[in-house]
């Protein structure tokens, strides 16, 4: 025979369930990352500087001439006949918008995501986990936070900008590497001892286990989101961002084995011409501010 629940333990149960539908209405949305711009960037395509067209001076027209050197490189100063040049045109007066198209980009601007500038500064080490320091906004004092992440951020320098939450993020960082054995080996030539970081437990394969565990601070969720939103992009598109990474990093060793080939002149000759424009005569009335009667 089944037991029948007395009134005072169905009241219990009932709050209980009413305060867990209250705090999963509470509870913030949590929407995965996407990306904004597909991944792999369109190459540039390099065309070579035109020189820029300098004054045709006649010689006769050079009025004095002095050459000027400043470690190594040269600088002729010419001093010429004045030159007739047209006036620079008057900017166009800006198109007044109509009430009609205030209103509608008041409204684009009201329905705009958010948008936060994400500034990263990462050094990876042995080219598999990353040190991870960033800065708080919009706390007073600052705050400065830290985290380790299996990922070699190195993968994301095609990412620019990704969403997360209905936030906009811009990614902006600074990287290096840190070889720890050969840190060892320099430090071992100076007559000194390395301590490698200490790196926290983390998943071994950041394919599919990609995730960070935070060492300094205590930042928000709001502040972590878009950690967690750069390595669910990194779950999801990581076959993309390491081939275009990959394809990056040579497109840099070929410029500059180029540029190492074919290296520009440091210190071209640089020509500075200048001439002297006289003020306007003006009428005596007008310079005493007086009036031709």
């Amino acid at each position: 025979m089944p037991q029948r629940i007395p009134n005072h333990m169905r009241f219990i149960i009932l709050l209980c369930l009413v305060a867990a539908l209250v705090l999963h209405a509470q509870e913030p949305s949590i929407e995965t990352a996407v990306l904004i711009d597909p991944i792999a960037l369109e190459s540039a395509s390099e065309t070579p500087a035109v020189p820029q067209q300098g004054l045709e001076v006649p010689p006769e027209n050079i009025l004095e001439s002095k050459v000027v050197y400043r470690e190594g490189q040269k600088f002729t100063i010419q001093e010429i006949v004045p030159i007739d040049l047209p006036p620079i045109p008057a900017a166009p007066a800006p198109k007044p918008l109509t009430a009609e198209e205030l209103a509608a980009r008041d409204a684009r601007i009201a329905q705009a995501d958010p948008q936060r500038t994400l500034m990263l500064f990462c050094t990876v080490y042995d080219g598999t986990r990353t040190l991870i320091t960033w800065n708080s906004q919009g706390v007073t004092p600052m705050q400065t936070y830290k985290a380790w992440s299996n990922v070699n951020f190195h993968h994301f320098d095609s990412l620019r900008r990704f969403k997360k939450n209905s936030t906009t993020y811009m990614l902006m960082f600074m990287i290096g590497d840190e070889d720890t054995a050969r840190a060892a080996a320099r430090a071992t030539r100076a007559g000194k001892t390395y301590s490698p970081p200490i790196i926290p437990e983390l998943p071994a394969d950041s394919v599919t286990s990609p995730g960070f565990h935070v060492i300094q601070g205590n930042p928000s969720a709001e502040e972590l989101a878009p950690l967690y939103g750069l390595h669910e992009i990194y779950r999801e598109n990581h076959n993309e961002l390491i081939a275009e990474h990959q394809r990056l990093t040579l497109e840099r060793a070929r410029k500059a084995a180029e540029r190492l080939a074919n290296p520009p002149d440091p210190k071209p000759d640089i020509i500075i011409q200048h001439w002297t424009i006289e003020p306007a005569a003006q009428s005596p009335t007008a310079i005493e501010g007086g009036e031709n009667k």
